[in-house]
């Protein structure tokens, strides 16, 4: 496949999900990957640390907490934007590849961090994190077995639709889409979990 290509398919599929990421959240649907109810500080960098008996550090998967379906589709529409841009500009692969990658880049971290500071504006509308213990959720990142590393899950909490990061003790990790239970809040914005059916 051309160049070319791949940067407007990337645009136009990156934009087209953008743009179905911001009207579902205007109309209410679901949001894509921060849900109303979570904690202001879920999937931010200055979030508090997992508990010494649960988990690593968080600095050591920060990357992972950026990761949602909207700064991807902002990493996908900036990188086709910017490289077909200077791809039209009879620029040099290398550069328009590595130019359009900063510019992905750029993008995704930009919409994290606006996501992140416009959710701490609702901070009176959250849920309380410890009324999900016991409920039944859904893994949105995966989480790594043995508490390695923390993913996302998403559940229903208090008439919303809620996201926490998510830690478990299982010996195997859980992929995205596996049902899980809460088992135990770890900090303001991690939950512990287990497999759906399993005792914790």
């Amino acid at each position: 496949m051309a160049l070319e290509s791949i940067y407007l398919y990337s645009a136009i599929g990156g934009g087209v999900l953008l743009l179905s990421q911001f009207a579902m959240m205007l109309l209410g649907g679901d949001d894509g990957g921060l849900g109303d109810g979570m904690d202001v500080d879920a999937g931010g960098l200055d979030a508090e640390g997992i508990d010494a008996d649960g988990s690593t550090d968080q600095s050591g998967f920060w990357f992972f907490e950026m990761l949602s379906l909207r700064t991807l589709a902002a990493a996908a529409t900036f990188f086709g934007l910017i490289g077909g841009l200077l791809d039209s500009m009879d620029q040099p692969p290398g550069v328009s590849i590595g130019l359009g990658c900063v510019a992905g880049y750029g993008a995704m971290y930009a919409v994290y961090r606006a996501f992140k500071e416009l959710f701490k504006l609702e901070t009176s509308g959250n849920a309380d994190i410890h009324n999900a213990v016991g409920k039944p959720a859904e893994v949105y990142v995966p989480i790594a077995a043995r508490n390695e590393r923390a993913g996302k899950v998403h559940l229903y909490l208090q008439g919303r639709t809620a996201e926490y990061q998510a830690v478990t003790d299982h010996d195997s990790s859980l992929a995205t889409g596996a049902k899980v239970t809460v088992s135990e809040v770890v900090s303001s914005d991690t939950v512990r979990v287990t497999p759906a059916g399993q005792n914790s």
